[in-house]
């Protein structure tokens, strides 16, 4: 609690005759002085009478002051609270009871400078220090302005920028992006969003954006500085497909120039930038980074040969204005740190000398508001070699609160394991992880390797090999996966033991689903057919000849393995009919000859039309394709009847094309979605009336998705950015899954809508079928090994094809999952 200290002359009468001369009565004592605040709650106040001290300290609501006597001189002034004007000093001559109010005010904001911003920083606290200009791609080092302890910035820009990504203000031929609009010029420019806040010796605190507090047309904007080539006066929108688009409004001028800024982050990204309102007003908002510690150890690894120790010097940066006491570790084993414990200073508390250092904090090198300091790292492991590792900083509690990278070389005698990052078994097969295992410098001896932490059915006998001094060999490790193993994946470790050296690896075992071999060779794109009972599959190449073409092999397949098997001359593409035939099309230039197959494997031949490129079946069995008319050759859309013979132009009207182009048909075969990269909009046809019609509303960035789409026209495609999304019926796209939201990497592959379950979505996502439930978004992740191929089939579920070894020789096999 303060203690008010009165001057000598303002004391009880009898000490006031004592400070007067003693001639005349005393003046009374008994005046009291209110200070009240209005417009906030609390502020720091100063109380003086004549040059004596009466109060400097924070006061809340209203302070009273007692015993004033007549004919005393008061200064009364308030000091600045973030946010709010600071009030005028007031002084009043004390002859009766009386109160001084303090009133503050909102701040309103200040006038916008092209090339200055200045004023006082509210909603984060800053020591002293520094500010930079920049933007998510860095800073302009040479933009540095001033920050103090109270908030108070001060930066002005003359030069132009020293550092920054320029780009021109309208986009580049071929860039993906077009600008609609007017503009005198494009000049080059750099556009800067925020300032940076750093303490006096580099720490990274926090960003700095000056928000528009008057004359905004955007809700929530703030000002940019742009510096600009050249003047400029654009009106219009750049528009860059998915990855966003720029509206702009701007009266630039050669130089530095304040402008109206508005980011939108949502998919696709959209940024306002305008001309300020003469009116404009802004205030400084501050945020603090979340709060972590950086490390920096340098660049040169750590080596450890004969020695057992390695020193280093460190910089700690403290991000976010963390301090306090923390730990100090590392992820790789048998390397340690010392110090394992340090404080990192409170910034602003060690801003120099004058304020005084502890012995502690000088002994371990503390710059002002940066720790730098000598690290001790020791390895005791066995596992020669280059490893980067993590220096691990906790706080008191044990949580993460940053860190920093680094590597270490060893150069002792020892092993390194080398084997690569993802194997797969199926149900009931036995197979293996081949790797190699190196000697380095100069280890020899005998190693055995085991897998540690199988699934539960997965099994691995140990393997030892004899190692020669700076030798390799190739290395198995056989693999037993019994039949009623779950299919999963699980990351394993490859363990190597021997005398006086260890070793370990990781990778990612995956335990597929029972499957059936297709042949000792690869499935190509279009040899691939649904029918009502299974897949049709072009297996391979047979022994015999037609018109001196080799045959190939077809084999429908069924989950209990396969059900038919014929041998026709060259085939270009399967196209499976919903009766259960499929017919074998030709290649584009192999003549007229099709084949129309039943299930048992017996076919008869039919004339394929002249032209015909890729064909989807409806649910007629009837094939769409892209053709040409014959009375024209244009191209245009067409349907034909393999059973009837019937060729029927469907569409002429619209401008169709052979590359880059895709069919895409719903589970019930109803409707058709076309594709193509030579078209603006789409295509829908309804199969049963023969109605097209054009989608409405472009698919950017086709061929570079996939998609699929669902009996009720809803369709779901990818995105550049790997999400899933949805577009509705009416028009309506959504994301569904957003990449960023799933631990991983994320690659995802539109395959189609279930058949029998339209509400299940299938997806590929590396070597993984995902089985999606579109109402509840519950994904069900099946590893089936290196996907070649993946449809869905006609009954439910999905034929997956997958290309990997078997023993020595590349084959496919072939998964049914539902």
């Amino acid at each position: 609690m303060k203690t008010l200290r009165l001057p000598a002359c303002l004391a009880l009468s009898a000490a006031l005759a004592a400070c007067g001369g003693g001639n005349g009565p005393a003046p009374t004592a008994d005046f009291a002085l209110n200070v009240k605040l209005m417009g906030v709650s609390a502020a720091p106040v100063s109380v003086k009478a004549g040059n004596t001290v009466l109060w400097n300290d924070t006061v809340t609501g209203t302070k009273t002051f007692t015993q004033l006597a007549a004919g005393t001189v008061v200064t009364v002034k308030g000091a600045a609270v973030p946010g709010f004007d600071v009030p005028a000093e007031q002084t009043v001559t004390v002859n009766a009871n009386q109160t001084v109010t303090l009133t503050y005010t909102a701040q309103r904001g200040a006038a916008i400078s092209p090339a200055k911003i200045s004023g006082t920083v509210t909603g984060a606290t800053f020591p002293a220090g520094y500010v930079l200009l920049g933007n998510a791609d860095g800073v302009s080092a040479n933009s540095r302005g001033t920050l103090s302890a109270s908030g108070e910035v001060d930066l002005k820009l003359a030069a132009p920028p020293s550092t920054g990504r320029s780009s021109t203000l309208l986009p580049p031929p071929f860039s993906g992006c077009t600008f609609t609009g007017t503009s005198t010029a494009n000049p080059d420019i750099f556009r800067f969003s925020r300032l940076y806040a750093y303490s006096a010796q580099g720490d990274p605190l926090g960003e700095i954006h000056e928000e528009l507090v008057a004359g905004s047309t955007v809700p929530g904007s703030t000002v940019a500085r742009i510096y600009s080539t050249a003047a400029s006066r654009t009106s219009g929108t750049v528009d860059c497909g998915n990855s966003g688009s720029v509206v702009y409004d701007l009266d630039l001028k050669a130089g530095w120039n304040a402008v109206e800024y508005s980011a939108k982050t949502d998919v696709p990204t959209r940024l306002t930038l305008k001309s300020l309102d003469p009116a404009a007003a802004s205030q400084l908002k501050g945020r603090l980074f979340e709060s972590f510690v950086n490390v920096d150890l340098g660049t040169a690894p750590l080596t450890f040969a004969a020695n057992e120790t390695v020193s280093v010097p460190a910089k700690f940066q403290q991000v976010g204005g963390v301090s306090g006491a923390v730990t100090l570790s590392t992820d790789v084993p048998g390397l340690t740190v010392e110090p394992s414990r340090l404080t990192l200073p409170t910034l602003g508390a060690a801003s120099g000398a004058a304020q005084g250092q502890s012995a502690f904090v000088q002994g371990l090198g503390l710059a002002p508001q940066q720790l730098d300091t000598q690290l001790t790292f020791r390895y005791t492991g066995t596992v020669p070699g280059i490893l980067p590792f993590r220096l691990l900083v906790n706080d008191s509690a044990g949580r993460s609160a940053g860190g920093g990278f680094g590597t270490i070389s060893v150069q002792r005698p020892g092993v390194k394991l080398q084997f690569g990052t993802e194997e797969f078994v199926c149900q009931g097969e036995t197979g293996a992880v081949r790797g190699q295992l190196v000697s380095l410098f100069g280890y020899a001896g005998p190693v055995t390797l085991s897998l540690k932490g199988l699934p539960a059915g997965v099994s691995a006998a140990p393997v030892q090999v004899t190692l020669g001094a700076n030798t390799s060999t190739e290395i198995t490790l056989p693999i037993t996966v019994a039949k009623g193993a779950s299919p999963t994946q699980r990351d394993v470790t490859i363990e190597v033991s021997g005398p006086g050296a260890t070793s370990s690896v990781s990778l990612a075992l995956g335990v597929c689903p029972q499957r059936t071999l297709i042949n000792n060779g690869g499935v190509s794109e279009r040899g691939l057919a649904p029918v009502s009972s299974g897949v049709w599959i072009l297996t391979g190449i047979a022994e015999t000849q037609t018109n001196n073409s080799y045959d190939q092999v077809l084999k429908r397949f069924t989950s209990s393995g396969v059900a038919a098997t014929v041998t026709l001359p060259e085939v270009g593409q399967l196209a499976g009919l919903s009766n259960g035939d499929v017919v074998a099309l030709p290649y584009a230039n192999g003549g007229t000859q099709a084949k129309l197959v039943r299930p048992d494997g017996t076919f008869t031949t039919v004339v394929k039309p002249e032209g015909m490129g890729q064909a989807v079946s409806d649910a007629d069995g009837r094939l769409w394709y892209v053709g040409r008319d014959a009375a024209d050759q244009r191209l245009v859309l067409t349907r034909w009847n393999p059973v009837t013979g019937e060729v029927a132009v469907m569409d002429r009207t619209r401008v169709y094309s052979l590359d880059n182009t895709e069919f895409l048909v719903s589970p019930d075969g109803k409707t058709l979605l076309y594709l193509a990269l030579s078209t603006d909009l789409p295509v829908v046809v309804n199969t049963v009336t023969g109605a097209v019609r054009d989608l409405g509303t472009r698919l950017d960035g086709y061929p570079f998705f996939t998609a699929a789409i669902g009996n009720d026209g809803t369709i779901w495609l990818t995105d550049i950015n790997n999400n899933l999304n949805r577009r509705d019926p009416d028009g309506r796209v959504s994301t569904v899954i957003s990449r960023a939201t799933l631990p991983g990497p994320q690659n995802f592959i539109v395959i189609g809508l279930d058949a029998a379950t339209p509400g299940v979505l299938w997806l590929q996502n590396g070597f993984k079928a995902i089985r999606l439930e579109t109402s509840s978004l519950k994904m069900t992740s099946t590893p089936v090994g290196r996907i070649s191929r993946m449809i869905t089939t006609r009954n439910g579920g999905v034929a997956v094809v997958t290309y990997d070894g078997c023993a020595t020789q590349a084959c496919s096999h072939l998964t049914l999952l539902n």
